[in-house]
C-alpha cells in the first residue's frame, strides 16, 4: 500500500471545500430504460443510486450501463431495475475528510467518482477525478510506502 504525497497544504483540505452538492440521485427501483434517459442528460461517470427514504445502497455508472446495453442486443429484458445492475456497497467519502483521502479511495478503488455522505448516509455531494484535479492543480504526486 503507498500513500499519496503533494509537495502543497492543498490535499490536506476537506472533501466539501471542491464537492459538488447538487447530485443527481437515482432510485434504486427505477428501470435502466430511465437511467439510460437521465445520463443521457447529464455528462456524469456515475450517479449515487439510493432508497426512497435516501439511503444510499450503490453507484451506477457508464461501464453498467454499457454492460446493460450490450446485454439488451440479445435479451430485450434486461432493463430491469438498477439495483441488478449498480455496483453495491459503494465506497463513500464524509465531507470532513481530506482531498488526500479522496484521491487515495480514488486511485485505489478505481471509481471516476464517489459520493459524500453526512450522518445516516444521505448523500450530500459528490466528488469526481476532474474536482480533485482541479483543486490539487499543477502539483506533482508523489507515491510513497506506507
Amino acid at each position: 500500500m503507498t500513500t499519496l504525497g503533494l509537495h502543497r497544504k492543498v490535499i490536506e483540505d476537506a472533501v466539501e471545500t471542491v464537492m459538488t452538492r447538487q447530485v443527481v440521485l437515482i432510485l434504486e427501483d427505477i428501470p435502466m430504460s430511465e437511467v439510460r434517459a437521465i445520463a443521457a442528460q447529464y455528462d456524469y461517470n456515475g450517479f449515487p443510486v439510493v432508497t426512497r427514504e435516501g439511503r444510499l445502497v450503490g453507484v451506477i455508472t457508464k461501464g453498467d450501463l454499457l454492460r446493460a446495453a450490450s446485454a439488451a442486443v440479445t435479451d430485450p429484458g434486461v432493463w430491469k431495475p438498477v439495483s441488478s445492475w449498480m455496483t453495491h456497497g459503494v465506497l463513500a467519502l464524509r465531507p470532513k475528510e481530506s482531498l488526500r483521502t479522496a484521491v487515495e479511495h480514488m486511485v485505489y478503488s478505481g471509481f471516476r467518482s464517489l459520493p459524500v455522505i453526512d450522518g445516516g448516509s444521505p448523500v450530500v455531494g459528490i466528488v469526481s477525478r476532474n474536482d480533485l484535479m482541479t483543486a490539487i492543480g499543477g502539483e506533482v504526486l508523489v507515491c510513497t510506502p506506507r
